[in-house]
């Protein structure tokens, strides 16, 4: 059992995604489509993704593995939810 205490905006050990497939991966696994656009959802800006490149681009995506599932709950559960 973990008994280290994590901040809110702290990354766990295991939680960092890093690529496009890795991410596309995890939102599967979330049951969200295989083929799932991750680079759609970058650009939209509702969706916790980041690139190592910064605003300009040009590094790899980044997300972190409880905050796309919290952003994938929030969607599955309605207009009230998504904040």
């Amino acid at each position: 059992m973990d008994t280290t205490e994590h901040s809110e905006g702290e990354i766990r050990p295991g939680d960092l995604l890093v690529g496009a497939e890795a991410i596309r991966a995890y939102l599967a696994e979330l049951g969200m489509p295989e083929d799932t656009d991750v680079y759609y959802l970058k650009r939209t800006g509702n969706w916790p993704i980041g690139n190592t490149g910064g605003s300009g681009g040009g590094g790899k995506l980044i997300a972190s593995k409880r905050k796309l599932a919290r952003r994938a709950d929030a969607i599955t559960r309605g207009p009230t939810a998504v904040g």
